[in-house]
């Protein structure tokens, strides 16, 4: 790697927690940052995945199975990394569940698990990790939400969008609280990836029928690779983006100009 691009970057051998880092953007997300010489601490509750991460990740990493749907499991991972690394500078958190139910079909243990996973842990490791950061005067903090966080999204991920608009209203609110440290805190809306996230237990039939009509949509007509977006979240993760916080990029394939 070319001196000019470490300087350009400004995250070599800075260290990269990513929580949800076992498949699809995350593990892309930790590949991306290692490539340009990131140390990573690879967090998920899938362990086999994060094994297959590890494997490819090149350069120092840490793998960290943890299960995020309690406040003590987020705030000891960050911990956990700290120790092992000597530091925090960077948290991606993609980590993220959705189940479809429709707002009368909504009881208090789904509601529970989609807040505890897609926000609560989004705060309590972001603001675990933001304490380190602000003694280094320094820090980057990438939060993923949706185009559901948006606009609300569909009838029956009324949850899942709920816990994704409250992820925003945080992290906007966490850069205004970070940003004379050096911290600085935004949110990412990604493209829709072709994981075990948008199958979430259909059918071949309804997965197939469900990806003719996001592609007769988009405005690209194409899948978005997980590197296209990889790239957006390194950007948000370097001194690239030194006057960016609080901000939203949608890294979503145009997703805006489809009405979502």
């Amino acid at each position: 790697m070319s001196v000019e691009i470490d300087q350009l970057l400004g995250i070599r051998d800075r260290v990269a927690l990513v929580v949800g880092g076992a498949s699809g953007y995350g593990r892309q997300c930790a590949l991306t940052l290692a490539k340009y010489g990131a140390k990573i601490a690879l967090a998920d509750r899938n362990e086999a995945g994060i094994q297959e991460t590890m494997a490819q990740i090149p350069g120092e990493a840490k793998a960290f199975p943890v299960d995020i749907s309690s406040v003590a499991a987020c705030e000891k991972l960050v911990a956990d990394a700290v120790t092992s690394f000597g530091r925090i500078d960077i948290v991606v958190h993609t980590a993220a569940v959705l189940q479809s139910r429709l707002p009368d079909e909504v009881d208090e243990e789904h509601w529970n698990n989609t807040l505890n996973i897609n926000l609560r842990s989004q705060f309590f490791i972001a603001r675990s990790a933001a304490k380190h950061m602000r003694q280094a005067k320094w820090g980057r903090i990438v939060n993923f939400i949706s185009t559901a966080g948006l606009s609300g999204g569909l009838p029956a991920s009324i949850v899942y969008g709920i816990s994704k608009s409250g992820a925003l209203a945080m992290t906007k609110s966490l850069a205004r609280q970070n940003g004379r440290d050096g911290v600085l805190v935004n949110a990412l809306s990604p493209a829709t990836l072709d994981s075990p996230l948008f199958r979430r237990g259909m059918s071949e039939t309804e997965i197939e029928d469900l990806k003719a009509k996001h592609l007769g949509i988009t405005a690209y007509g194409r899948w978005i690779k997980p590197e296209e977006v990889a790239n957006a979240v390194l950007f948000l993760s370097s001194e690239m983006s030194s006057t960016v916080t609080g901000h939203v990029l949608r890294a979503d394939a145009g997703a805006e100009l489809a009405g979502f």
